[in-house]
């Protein structure tokens, strides 16, 4: 009854956040809250009707760690302030105990749950960032413009990449005694082309971040919701603010970012049913 209520509130929070996000590009604070305080009701009856408070204190602590965490990173300017909750909401629902599903944990609860959401969300917002792509086609040529404009830059970039790669293969393989094969080179070569994955992936996302999600709009047309890009932290502006920009005229920088809150729901349901992430890369590429 308990874990149902949990999963329940799980799946319906977040489900419902992560709709008015890709909507609105918003969603309401008391969501996240409701969770929240809901996800602490729920472990509370649990624990008076068991006389075992144990899971009541294991959510506490996985929910303060993690909202402490998201928080961080609203502080350092990388997330809004309603992911930082929705993260501690994460972290209040669990542990959820349950005979539905067998979960597999390979790592401390907290480690495993943060992992997966960032796990997702890479995956997330590089799919976000090629539909981007897609749907702006003209990205495409300005990467072709920003590749060919750095390319010395790139290239000697990568070229010590694969210098410290390599290099680093054939002392280690000198130390031990192992004569460097092919299957041995494998290692760094696949290090080498990942490297390179990334350092495009990097000049395509600055692009998006760059052309697209940065717009110059009059500061009469100013709404709620919308970001200006001179806030430290990702928060809404408030009403007395987004006055006070129309009042003064002008144009305005907004900036949207990656509609990053339905990670939530597709970590939420990961760690619910499969458990850690990590334990099933690990478990793949080992066969």
């Amino acid at each position: 009854m308990f874990d149902i209520a949990l999963i329940v509130i799980g799946i319906l929070g977040f489900a419902y956040i992560g709709y008015k996000d890709l909507k609105t590009t918003e969603f309401p604070d008391w969501v996240p809250y409701s969770m929240i305080g809901a996800a602490v009701l729920v472990k509370l009856a649990n624990s008076l009707a068991t006389n075992d408070f144990s899971m009541l204190s294991a959510s506490a602590i996985n929910g303060l760690l993690l909202l402490g965490i998201g928080y961080i990173l609203y502080l350092a300017g990388n997330w809004a302030d309603g992911d930082a909750f929705a993260l501690g909401a994460l972290g209040f629902l669990f542990p959820i105990e349950t005979a539905l599903f067998k979960p597999l944990y390979f790592s401390p609860l907290p480690v495993m749950i943060i992992s997966n959401v960032f796990m997702f969300g890479g995956i997330y917002m590089v799919i976000y960032a090629l539909v981007l792509g897609i749907r702006n086609a003209w990205v495409f040529g300005a990467l072709k413009k920003d590749l060919a404009k750095n390319s010395t830059k790139l290239f000697f970039l990568m070229l010590a990449v694969s210098v410290l790669a390599f290099g680093a293969t054939y002392l280690m393989a000198a130390s031990v005694g192992i004569t460097p094969s092919a299957a041995l080179l494998s290692i760094p070569a696949g290090f080498v082309a990942y490297s390179a994955f990334l350092l495009l992936l990097w000049r395509y996302v600055r692009i998006i971040d760059q052309k697209i999600f940065v717009k110059k709009i009059p500061a009469s047309k100013l709404r709620y919701g919308d970001m200006p890009v001179t806030m430290k932290q990702l928060r809404m502006p408030d009403r007395a603010l987004i006055r006070k920009l129309r009042a003064k005229g002008g144009y305005v920088k907004i900036k949207e970012g990656v509609r990053f809150t339905p990670v939530f729901l597709i970590a939420y349901l990961f760690t619910l049913v499969y458990g850690d992430s990590v334990y099933w890369i690990i478990r793949i590429m080992s066969g």
